[in-house]
C-alpha cells in the first residue's frame, strides 16, 4: 500500500514539474509518516546509501571526461576516426559513430559524450553537406554507446545495488558497445545508399597518414584500453581508474599545450555540479528503496509475473518494455536506482546472469536520453545544434530501430555479455 502511495505522490510531482530528485524526497515523507516512522530515517538512509567506496569512481570519470573535452582531446579522436573511416560511404557520420566509441572508453557518460562531440561534429558534418537535424540526432544516438564501453557510471552504480564486481560489469559492456556502434554505422551507410542523408565523403587516406594520426592521437587512444586491461586483470579498482584518468587528462593537456587554467578552472566547476546532482540522486533513491522493500513489491511483482508465464525470455520482454516506458518519462538513474532492486531477485529467480541482466538494464535506460518527454541529451544536443525539437524527434526515429533491435539480441543471446568477462576472469560465481 505504501508503495502504491509513494508511486502515486511521486507521479503527481513529477506532473507538476517538480524536479525528479527532490520529487523522489519528498514522496517518500508522507509513506514513512504514515508508517509511524521518524522522518530522521531519510538522512540516515542518504548517508548510508552514499556509504560505498566504489562510488567514489564517478566523481573521477566525470571531471576525466570533462577535461577531455575542455582540453581539447577529443578533436584529435575526432581527426583520427575522420582518417579511419571518414572514406566509406556516409561520410562524417561513420567518424562521430566511431568517435563516440573512442571517446565512451573516456568519459562513462552518454552526455558527456554527446555534449563533447555536438561541438566538433556537428559543424563538421554540415559543412560537409549533412542536415544540421541528422548530425545532431547521430550524435546524440551515438552517444547510446557511452554508457556501454567501460568506463560506465550506470555500470558502477548497478554493480554497487547488485553486490556484482565493477569490472566484471565493465568487460560485459565491450562487446555490446561495439555492436552497437556497427549497427548505428551500418544505419549510417543506409541512409547514404539510398539517398535519404547526402554528405561529403574524404577521400580514402594511405595507410602511412592513418598511421601518422594513430600515432599523434595514441595518448588519448591508448586510455579505453588501458582500463579495460587494468580492471580486467584486477591490476587497478575504479576509483583507481577515475583517478589516473583525471591526471592522465590534465598531462596531456600540458603535453599537448592546450590546458588553460580558465578552462579547467570552468571544468572543475561543471564536474562538481554534476557529481553533487548525481550523488543526491543516488542518496535520496535509498528512501523509495527502503520503502519498496517493506512492502515486498520484488516477491508480488515477481508472484504476479510467474503467474501469467514462467518463460524467462517472456518476463524479459516484459521488463524491457517496462523500463523502456520508464525512460520515456524519467532520467535513466532514477530508473536504475528504484527498479533494479525489485526486478533483480525475480531475473535471478529464473537463472538470469546479473551481468547480463546489468547490461540489458544499461542499454534500457541509456535509450531513454533520446526517448521524450525527458530525454536529457535531446535537450542538450538540442541546445548545441540549435534545432527545432521536432526535427530533431524526426532524425532519430532511423536510429532507434538499430538501438531496439541491439537491445532485443543482448537480451535473448546473453552470451554477447558473458563471453569476455568469464574469458577474462573465469566463470562467475
Amino acid at each position: 500500500m505504501m508503495s502504491l502511495l509513494l508511486t502515486f505522490l511521486f507521479v503527481a510531482l513529477m506532473c507538476l514539474r517538480v524536479p525528479v530528485a527532490m520529487a523522489i524526497g519528498l514522496a517518500s515523507v508522507i509513506p514513512l509518516a504514515l508508517l509511524d516512522r521518524d522522518l530522521v530515517l531519510i538522512p540516515q538512509f542518504m548517508l548510508e546509501g552514499m556509504s560505498s567506496q566504489a562510488l567514489l569512481a564517478i566523481p573521477f570519470f566525470i571531471l576525466g571526461g570533462n577535461l577531455f573535452n575542455v582540453l581539447g582531446l577529443s578533436r584529435r579522436i575526432w581527426d583520427f576516426a575522420n582518417a579511419l573511416v571518414g572514406h566509406l560511404r556516409g561520410g562524417l557520420g561513420h567518424v562521430m559513430v566511431v568517435s563516440a566509441m573512442i571517446f565512451s572508453g573516456i568519459s562513462g557518460s552518454a552526455l558527456a559524450d554527446a555534449a563533447g562531440l555536438a561541438v566538433i561534429g556537428i559543424p563538421a558534418m554540415e559543412r560537409a553537406g549533412h542536415k544540421r537535424a541528422f548530425a545532431a540526432a547521430l550524435t546524440v544516438c551515438s552517444s547510446v554507446v557511452g554508457p556501454m564501453i567501460p568506463p560506465s557510471i550506470h555500470l558502477v552504480i548497478y554493480a554497487i545495488i547488485a553486490q556484482e564486481s565493477i569490472g566484471r560489469l565493465f568487460l560485459a559492456g565491450v562487446v555490446p558497445g561495439i555492436i552497437i556502434g556497427l549497427a548505428l554505422m551500418a544505419t549510417v551507410y543506409y541512409l547514404a545508399l539510398t539517398g535519404r542523408e547526402v554528405g561529403a565523403v574524404s577521400p580514402r587516406q594511405p595507410v602511412r597518414v592513418v598511421a601518422k594520426t594513430f600515432v599523434t592521437s595514441s595518448p588519448t587512444l591508448v586510455v579505453p584500453f588501458l582500463i579495460i586491461a587494468g580492471m580486467g586483470f584486477g591490476i587497478i579498482t575504479p576509483t583507481e581508474v577515475g583517478v589516473a584518468c583525471t591526471f592522465y587528462a590534465l598531462l596531456l593537456g600540458l603535453f599537448y599545450r592546450e590546458a588553460s587554467l580558465r578552462g579547467v578552472y570552468d571544468c572543475f566547476v561543471d564536474s562538481a555540479k554534476s557529481t553533487i546532482l548525481i550523488m543526491y540522486i543516488i542518496a535520496v533513491s535509498i528512501v523509495p528503496g527502503w520503502i519498496f522493500t517493506y512492502d515486498g513489491v520484488a516477491q508480488a511483482l515477481a508472484e504476479s509475473l510467474l503467474s501469467i508465464t514462467d518463460n524467462k525470455w517472456v518476463i524479459l520482454l516484459l521488463i524491457n518494455i517496462v523500463l523502456l516506458v520508464l525512460g520515456c518519462a524519467l532520467e535513466p538513474i532514477p530508473v536504475l536506482i528504484l527498479t533494479t532492486p525489485i526486478l533483480l531477485p525475480l531475473v535471478k529467480t529464473l537463472g538470469v546472469d546479473p551481468i547480463h541482466f546489468g547490461i540489458i538494464v544499461n542499454l534500457n535506460i541509456t535509450i531513454g536520453i533520446i526517448t521524450p518527454p525527458t530525454g536529457m541529451g535531446l535537450y542538450v544536443v538540442m541546445g548545441l545544434a540549435k534545432v527545432k525539437f521536432e526535427d530533431l524527434m524526426a532524425a532519430c526515429v532511423p536510429f532507434l530501430y538499430p538501438l531496439i533491435g541491439c537491445l532485443i539480441l543482448f537480451t535473448y543471446v546473453p552470451e554477447l555479455s558473458t563471453w569476455l568477462p568469464n574469458l577474462i576472469m573465469g566463470p562467475s560465481r
